[in-house]
């Protein structure tokens, strides 16, 4: 395609003139710039990235370099404080018995399952009696002979009363008749004490329940043979109803009788209930390290069953306000109790005086006042005059 120049004059293919430019260099020249702007173009990318990244570290460090770094801070404050024990325990009845037989014998009954309530004077346990009732009947008849015999010598003691008072007898023979009755009535005695024993025999072939309550364990069952004095039953008596808890020995100086605790049941975690500090066991356990407390329920629940696995928290103490701060935040060192403080921009040491533990927070008795700014756990590395910046945290 031909250009025209000036005045219409054709110069060739390609260009044409257009007064003194030259249409053909400029077109060289931005086609010339242009590949070198492509060619530059992801070079000028990396050097922006690079300038971008220099810049947000600029500004990043710049305040660091300037104030510090940040650290979170919590900002004094009086808190309610309270202390607990945890611990485990199990749930018992306050009038726990074991029960057996006085006598040797084989197990005919067992007329009450294990867990079952039962009225007071109810048969638990039941031993053969064959022997036993036939020596009752023995006895039985040895009475019933020896009250005959008495009521014989009583008879022959009248008539021969009647006899010396009409003078055909001796007062000796009248004697005689009256030893004959003294050793009739004797006897007697005998024989129904005998009658008392067969039968209080027979009462012990049962186990009977002492009071209203519940059979808590068996040991035997239907044939074994019972010994004379051995205990065969648990037998937990209806009333008062106790938690017993094994709790650390190292807490023995904080617990009081009358302190207050929370329990739950754990098959029943979802229903704590209140309770009362009533005795404390006075001696520990040597191989565990442990001792026994023992709570007494203020409302007792009805699903609390003998022996139920429970969880306590015993309040040991507790106050309406208390400076506080997270237990990590201190460290020791000579002996002492140190935390972070920022003042006036600046972090330093301060030692301080703490008091009870409790929920991973420490009471600041002395040292430290309402106001003051703490450092959290968390910071970075500090010296003491160090520049920081805070964020406060809740």
């Amino acid at each position: 395609m031909a250009h025209f120049g000036q005045g219409g004059k054709i110069l060739g293919k390609g260009c044409a003139t257009h007064g003194s430019v030259d249409p053909c260099s400029v077109v060289k020249r931005s086609h010339y710039f242009k590949r070198i702007w492509i060619a530059m173009l992801p070079r000028f990318r990396f050097l922006f990235v690079i300038v971008l990244i220099a810049l947000g570290a600029a500004l990043w460090w710049l305040p660091r370099l300037l104030y510090g770094p940040e650290v979170a801070v919590l900002k004094l404050a009086p808190h309610p404080l309270t202390q607990t024990i945890v611990t485990t325990g199990h749930v018992s009845s306050a009038e726990e018995s074991r029960l057996g037989a006085t006598l040797t014998g084989r197990v005919l009954a067992t007329p009450v399952a294990e867990g079952a309530a039962v009225a007071a004077g109810a048969v638990l346990l039941v031993l053969e009696s064959d022997e036993v009732q036939a020596q009752l009947a023995q006895a039985e008849g040895n009475a019933h002979e020896a009250a005959a015999t008495q009521a014989e010598a009583e008879r022959q003691f009248s008539r021969q009363h009647g006899l010396l008072a009409q003078g055909f007898i001796s007062r000796a023979a009248l004697d005689a008749e009256d030893k004959k009755v003294q050793l009739a009535r004797a006897r007697v005695a005998v024989t129904q004490a005998a009658v008392t024993a067969a039968r209080a025999r027979l009462e012990q072939t049962r186990i009977l329940a002492p009071a209203a309550g519940r059979l808590i364990a068996r040991e035997v069952e239907v044939g074994d043979v019972v010994s004379a004095g051995k205990p065969v039953l648990t037998f937990a008596a209806a009333g008062k109803t106790e938690i017993r808890l094994d709790v650390d020995e190292r807490y023995l100086a904080q617990l009081k009788v009358g302190q207050v605790a929370k329990v739950a049941a754990d098959a029943w975690p979802d229903a704590p209930f209140a309770a009362r500090l009533v005795r404390i066991a006075p001696q520990v356990d040597l191989e565990r390290g442990t001792l026994e407390a023992i709570l007494l329920p203020d409302t007792l629940p009805a699903f609390l069953t003998h022996n139920m696995t429970v969880s306590a928290e015993i309040v040991v103490a507790r106050k309406a306000a208390a400076l506080t701060v997270p237990a990590a935040a201190l460290f020791e060192r000579g002996g002492k109790s140190w935390l972070w403080r920022v003042q006036d921009g600046k972090a330093g040491q301060v030692a301080v005086v703490t008091g009870m533990v409790a929920d991973g927070m420490a009471e600041i008795k002395s040292g430290l006042a309402a106001g003051d700014l703490v450092v959290l756990p968390g910071a970075p590395a500090l010296s003491s005059g160090d520049k920081v910046r805070v964020k406060e945290q809740g």
